[in-house]
């Protein structure tokens, strides 16, 4: 789609499928709640992830938003065992840490087993369908440093996209490099490579921001911590028309519908609650779209107004 003269498009990478324990209850099948997902939740609470990124397209420059999960698991992914009992177990560690034991523990760590699931290594493909090649990419903009957001920064040790500069937040960048917990859990269920293994390669083309500012012509950036320590929101605008690209300050449209409706899944709860009812506050009947580094084909759309639980309005293709 255009924002002004701004091009915007959905760059694929693939997706992960993982079931979910949110605050409330999914809509029932059938209802129009539901509906506004576009088969992204299905009826056993199993949640359907698009990994990718935004290709953008402004003066003098070719950006991509995100970059995916990263290059094709060779032999595909398989969910790995998780043995609670282990005290070595990266996964059993952090759900202990996060104060889940017994028999809760292991309905989660059922659930990962079941349902837990990803697919990647498009993006290269989709973005050759849009006529670009990597070296086309001037920038790549994260807006955070979980393993599906930064897979293509490097592939086999080496710049994905030679002649990009990389940016994120400070703030994520000092995190991430420290190995968290939170990385030896990722890892170890998806088979991720660390921030610091995958950013390893391009560490000196990094550029950061600790402020709200503009990057580039049309592109701004503003600070949305919460979901990690530097999590981010990109803003493009050109004239009167905008669109936000929310990262994962949300992850399915229903946390911007309902105020009392999340997935639990950011590093400060408290503070990611509040950042995400604030950008449904400002999105609420406006015109300016709007899209998550996971919603579904990754459209854009509008927050419409509503009483007491909001509807998206995908945009039409």
């Amino acid at each position: 789609m255009k924002v002004g003269d701004i091009d915007v498009q959905p760059v694929i990478d693939g997706r992960i499928l993982s079931k979910q324990r949110p605050t409330k209850p999914f809509p029932s099948p059938g209802s129009p709640l539901l509906d506004d997902q576009q088969g992204m939740v299905h009826p056993d609470g199993v949640v359907d992830s698009t990994l990718g990124g935004f290709l953008v397209r402004t003066a003098g420059h070719v950006v991509l938003v995100d970059a995916g999960g990263g290059q094709r698991f060779a032999d595909g992914y398989l969910t790995p065992k998780i043995d609670l009992s282990d005290p070595a177990d990266p996964v059993a560690v952090s759900l202990r840490t996060h104060g889940l034991t017994g028999d809760l523990a292991q309905e989660i760590v059922a659930d990962l087993e079941s349902s837990t699931r990803i697919e990647q290594g498009q993006l290269p493909a989709s973005l050759e369908a849009l006529g670009v090649d990597p070296a086309d990419i001037t920038d790549v903009i994260f807006t955070h440093l979980h393993f599906d957001h930064i897979g293509w920064a490097s592939a086999a040790g080496a710049p994905f996209f030679p002649k990009a500069t990389m940016r994120c937040a400070a703030a994520d960048l000092e995190y991430f490099l420290a190995g968290p917990d939170e990385e030896l859990y990722v890892a170890a269920l998806f088979g991720a490579l660390t921030a610091r293994d995958r950013l390893g390669p391009v560490l000196d083309r990094v550029e950061t921001w600790e402020n709200d500012q503009p990057l580039l012509p049309g592109i701004d950036v503003r600070l949305a911590a919460g979901h990690t320590p530097g999590s981010s929101v990109v803003v493009l605008s050109d004239r009167r028309a905008r669109a936000l690209l929310l990262g994962d300050i949300v992850h399915c449209p229903l946390e911007l519908m309902d105020d009392d409706f999340n997935l639990l899944v950011d590093h400060d709860q408290e503070l990611a609650n509040r950042v995400r009812q604030a950008y449904a506050r400002e999105l609420e009947g406006t015109n300016t779209f709007a899209s998550a580094a996971h919603f579904p084909g990754l459209q854009l759309g509008r927050l419409l107004p509503g009483e007491g639980t909001r509807r998206w309005s995908f945009r039409a293709a």
